[in-house]
């Protein structure tokens, strides 16, 4: 059963393939020992424990660009600081295992069809140059640019955009063009935060924010709606985009991008705004650099790469929870507006209050409530850390025993005073059976498992706290509620979840309740987002966290691989498959009967209604018009 657009995978007859393949399997096996024997490639780069084994054995080139190293020599810059920008990214990419080759731009038309090449820093090219740029990438080749490509011809001369925009549909911003951007201490910098969802995060799977040191200005540009980034600009929260300091105006969201991947012709591209220097000079974020540039070598090495959605959910994710402690009784305000729009919330509660003989029978009501979810603002909501172990035991198991006795089920939750968090806080946390923090603003979009307690997930803060907004915003109710759904379609636009905390004594109080009433409509109106409660959440993390998919490539046979090492089924899952939009998967089955699987064409993603428990699913299938 298929339509233009989806196509059902059929089982597969698992016994004449089991065969067919263990001999394929045999045989290539033999074939690779040879091959390794025979290879003189070198060896993946070891740093830091990060391993990222070359995906092709191809030559990847770079370009020189004479008419690029006249125009630094103008600027004042010698020649060879040209040269030696380019070898030193050849340098990073030799680095991560591959070999690299310098050729001039004169010799364009002789790399291999379906070569990548790498464009590093050429503002001037002839138009020779750019035409054949566009014939390399429109016969097959894969083209890494960046910066002002192509922004001056061969005599300097300013073009803008153009041809950038020939490969991309990317035009300059008319509002902003060229902004800087500076932190607290005058520095240029720049943070930067790749989508979960895109094949230049393959590598990065917590989306954590990368930290850029800008000697120059950044070009912003419009992303046209056949686009969608695979970086934004963001501010350290990741909540919105930064403000360019020369313009004095925050960035919109579709002015945020700084890289983004597509397909010319036969071949692919990605570039990105930011300067080569951006990957080599952070040498504290070194190795999430190497993990960004090999996500963007295995993106052009491949035809086909493949990625799980985040698991958080399908839609955009959003935590929405209390502080419940100051101004108590406004709880049961925020749990009756749960009610009503039937969103899942957390409160986050302070055990010595709710325990007040006052406020007995409300919390015996709101524990009725199926949207509010219990957790623990510890017992006394006083500082924590650096108190006696004595104490932090009180605090955090202590808050959890009394909490329990309210709850329909054992509280897993558990937000920290003041934020501050030690390793001693986190051992009790775990003993007594919690599972989740709600931490502080963090540098990554996707909630974490603890280093040194692994059950313990810690889930970043990224909404602006509601003391700010009221601040900051003038307690203007409508500006209040725009810049939280800003922020909300921003996180959301990263695949991250957005997390909004509340409190009792501000946004729950008073007329501030029509806040979240106004929020809460807008969401209820807008079905591409999602509330999660805490434990749902933990639950969707902890079972992603055990996922696992592979796609080998056998000419235009591939093979999927899905492997659930969780003790549970995971169910409705999705895959992204990253491929040219004109090649098509025309035929496919799947290894066990049981499993439905859905390919939709028009979106490139795999379905699975389900992956059982301490399994691995096969899926093959092939596509049309591409070759291998």
């Amino acid at each position: 059963m298929s339509t233009p657009q989806m196509m059902l995978i059929k089982p597969r007859d698992r016994y004449g393939a089991s065969l067919i393949f263990s001999i394929l399997g045999l045989f290539a096996l033999m074939m690779y020992i040879l091959f390794k024997l025979q290879s003189s490639e070198p060896a993946p780069s070891h740093n830091n424990g990060f391993i990222v084994p070359p995906v092709t054995h191809k030559t990847i080139y770079l370009m020189t660009s004479k008419p690029s190293a006249l125009l630094y020599a103008k600027s004042g810059h010698s020649l060879e600081e040209y040269t030696s920008k380019i070898k030193q990214f050849a340098k990073l990419i030799h680095s991560l295992g591959y070999t690299t080759k310098l050729v001039p731009s004169s010799e364009l038309s002789s790399l291999p069809k379906a070569a990548i090449l790498f464009i590093v820093d050429a503002p001037a090219m002839t138009q020779e140059t750019k035409k054949a740029v566009k014939s390399f990438v429109q016969n097959g080749g894969n083209l890494f640019f960046n910066f002002t490509a192509g922004y001056s011809d061969e005599n300097g001369k300013y073009l803008g955009s153009t041809f950038v925009h020939t490969l991309t549909g990317l035009s300059l911003n008319k509002r902003l063009g060229f902004v800087t951007f500076k932190d607290e201490k005058g520095n240029g910098s720049l943070f930067v935060t790749p989508k979960l969802l895109s094949p230049l995060s393959l590598y990065l799977p917590e989306g954590k924010n990368l930290f850029v040191v800008l000697y120059d200005k950044v070009p912003l540009y419009d992303t046209p709606t056949t686009l969608q980034p695979d970086m934004m600009a963001t501010s350290f929260s990741q909540a919105t985009p930064p403000v360019a300091t020369d313009a004095a105006k925050s960035i919109r969201q579709q002015e945020a991008g700084m890289a983004w991947h597509g397909y010319y012709g036969k071949g692919k591209w990605i570039y990105t705004a930011m300067p080569s220097y951006a990957f080599t000079d952070n040498r504290e974020q070194k190795d999430d650099f190497k993990k960004l540039l090999s996500g963007i070598i295995a993106y052009l090495a491949k035809p086909v790469t493949a990625k799980i959605y985040p698991f958080i959910d399908n839609k955009g994710a959003i935590f929405i929870s209390e502080d419940t402690e100051y101004k108590f009784t406004n709880f049961e305000r925020f749990a009756d507006l749960a009610k009503e729009y039937r969103f899942p919330v957390t409160a986050f509660i302070v055990a010595n209050l709710a325990q007040k003989p006052e406020h007995k029978a409300m919390m015996e009501r709101i524990a009725q409530n199926p949207y509010v979810e219990f957790a623990s603002h510890s017992t006394s909501h006083k500082q924590i850390v650096g108190k006696s172990e004595t104490y932090i035991i009180n605090e955090t198991a202590g808050s959890k025993k009394i909490l329990d006795k309210f709850a329909s089920s054992p509280i897993q939750g558990f937000r920290p005073p003041r934020e501050e968090l030690n390793d001693l806080m986190r051992k009790h946390l775990a003993q007594s059976g919690f599972t989740y923090i709600l931490g502080a603003t963090e540098e990554h979009l996707y909630p974490e498992f603890d280093k040194k307690e692994p059950n313990l997930l810690i889930i970043p803060r990224h909404g602006t706290d509601d003391f700010s907004y009221l601040v900051n915003l003038d307690w203007d109710q409508d500006q209040i509620v725009r810049q939280m759904i800003r922020e909300a379609n921003f996180v959301t636009a990263l695949n991250g979840i957005y997390t909004l905390s509340i409190h009792t004594h501000l946004f729950a109080y008073s007329t501030n309740i029509n806040i979240m009433k106004k929020f809460f409509h807008y969401l209820s109106q807008h079905p591409e987002f999602k509330i999660i409660g805490g434990k749902a959440l933990y639950q969707n993390v902890r079972l992603a966290k055990h996922l696992s998919q592979k796609l080998e490539q056998k000419g235009n046979q591939y093979i999927m691989t899905v492997t659930n090492d969780n003790d549970t089924a995971v169910n409705d899952l999705y895959i992204q498959l990253f491929k040219n939009p004109k090649a098509k998967i025309t035929s496919g089955s799947v290894n066990n009967k049981n499993i439905t699987v859905k390919i939709n064409n028009s979106q490139s993603n795999v379905f699975l209604n389900t992956v059982p428990a301490k399994s691995t699913v096969k899926i093959y299938f092939t596509l049309e018009n591409m070759k291998g």
